[in-house]
């Protein structure tokens, strides 16, 4: 019987203190330990506890994060079993999503946005060199910690080269960031994919808008066919070196676009300071500052 879970309640060894989220496949829990610490736990829900493929890709998830060492990226300490229910622990990290910070059709302030994208494109760096590809990079999988410093969380679609997938040919990736390889779904991707999702989410932060809209089958149909529209026919302001950049990393072929993560963190990095300065505000990014 799969346990009852409520905050309040323990589950094991963990004092349930909060729910950070949930979705149908699991739900993610701020858990204190016996020491006092406090760990996010990541839990399977009941319907996908009766699914193997959920079941396999726990020790797939924990597996492909235990590889990676880099602040940038979530961390996980222990994966077991409590009354018949998968559970991973992982660091908690005190922020917001990017997901939530972001405002329909209000850009960030650019030199806040790419600031967030080359410390993405480090932590993706990271996980390529460990054989780990993302494949689901979106501002709802980036947590801020702190209101301010980019990790990159849920690797629940992740392909690892260690252990290749049991179903080529599934789609691995969310609509409104997939990269046109992934929509193919002809096997094995790299971290290009993920270059192509991040180039989607600054995209999202620099004009407020993502490069397509619509039903699903018409997103993925757009991602692999279809030319994003001019970024600057959103955001006139913004610059042609982020405009430049952006083309790159949208690019249908991958050979096209940045070779690698850190290819794409040195591109923004090149940007002249003056051009991240036109579209400033006196307002703080993520607002209210470091929380405690």
């Amino acid at each position: 019987m799969v346990a009852s879970i409520a905050v309040g309640r323990r589950f094991g060894p963990y004092e349930i203190r909060d729910v950070l989220g949930k979705g149908a496949s699991a739900t993610v829990y701020v858990g204190r330990r016996s020491d006092g610490v406090d760990v996010a736990v990541k839990v399977l829900s009941s319907f996908a506890m009766g699914n193997a493929d959920f079941r396999r890709a726990v020790p797939r998830e924990f597996n492909a994060l235990e590889k990676i060492d880099h602040p940038g990226v979530i961390s996980v300490t222990k994966m077991g079993t409590i009354a018949d229910v998968l559970f991973i622990e992982m660091e908690w990290v005190d922020g917001p999503t990017l997901d939530s910070t972001l405002q329909i059709g209000k850009p960030l302030e650019l030199a806040l946005a790419v600031q967030v994208a080359i410390e993405v494109a480090e932590a993706l760096t990271a996980c390529h060199d460990a054989g780990v590809v993302h494949r689901d990079v979106k501002p709802s999988n980036i947590l801020l910690r702190g209101g301010e410093h980019p990790v990159l969380f849920d690797f629940g679609l992740a392909q690892d080269a260690d252990d290749p997938d049991a179903e080529p040919g599934r789609l691995y990736a969310t609509p409104m960031t997939a990269s046109p390889e992934q929509v193919a779904a002809n096997g094995m991707i790299d971290g290009r994919a993920d270059v192509y999702a991040l180039g989607v989410t600054l995209f999202r932060m620099a004009t407020g808008k993502l490069p397509f809209y619509g039903e699903r089958m018409d997103v993925l149909r757009m991602h692999a066919e279809a030319e994003p529209p001019s970024p600057t026919s959103i955001n006139k302001s913004l610059p042609p070196s982020i405009v430049s950049i952006l083309d790159q990393a949208l690019q249908k072929d991958p050979d096209d676009r940045f070779a690698t993560a850190s290819a794409f963190a040195d591109a923004l990095r090149s940007i002249d300071p003056v051009d991240l300065e036109t579209q400033s505000r006196s307002r703080r990014l993520f607002g209210g500052g470091r929380r405690k």
